[in-house]
């Protein structure tokens, strides 16, 4: 049995965090958010979270070196990374550092933040199946 499918949310908007906790939590996902790029590092040490949406443009830290850290501690993290100041240069950065997808913001169709996230799960138990299958 494939365990609950944690979600952390990392963004310096606080509003867009909580009105996304609260979307996924209806599609049935566990939600955890945090402002802070630093703390997320901390609570991504601290418990196993399955997907992490990230911003790339926040105070305290570049996104793009915080999905570097987050796939330095855990590399089957899957990170959606979200941003309203898109280039070709950091799509392909984000992407290059293992970043499943990357989101822009403001979304004007939350079914595409779900689809990520659903794809990224769907990733990530095919991978947990495979391994399960492995030891079988």
């Amino acid at each position: 049995m494939y365990p609950e499918t944690k979600v952390l949310l990392i963004d310096d908007e606080e509003e867009l965090c909580i009105s996304l906790q609260r979307i996924l939590q209806l599609e049935g996902y566990v939600t955890e958010y945090t402002t802070s790029p630093i703390k997320a590092l901390d609570m991504v040490k601290a418990r196993k979270y399955h997907i992490i949406l990230a911003d790339i443009v926040m105070p305290e830290m570049d996104g793009i070196e915080l999905l570097s850290a987050v796939k330095a501690y855990d590399p089957l993290a899957q990170v959606i990374m979200m941003t309203g100041y898109s280039t070709m240069d950091k799509t392909v950065r984000c992407l290059e550092k293992g970043a499943n997808d990357y989101l822009l913001k403001p979304f004007s169709d939350l079914d595409k933040v779900i689809e990520a996230v659903r794809l990224s799960e769907a990733k990530l138990r095919r991978w947990w199946e495979s391994m399960r299958g492995n030891f079988a």
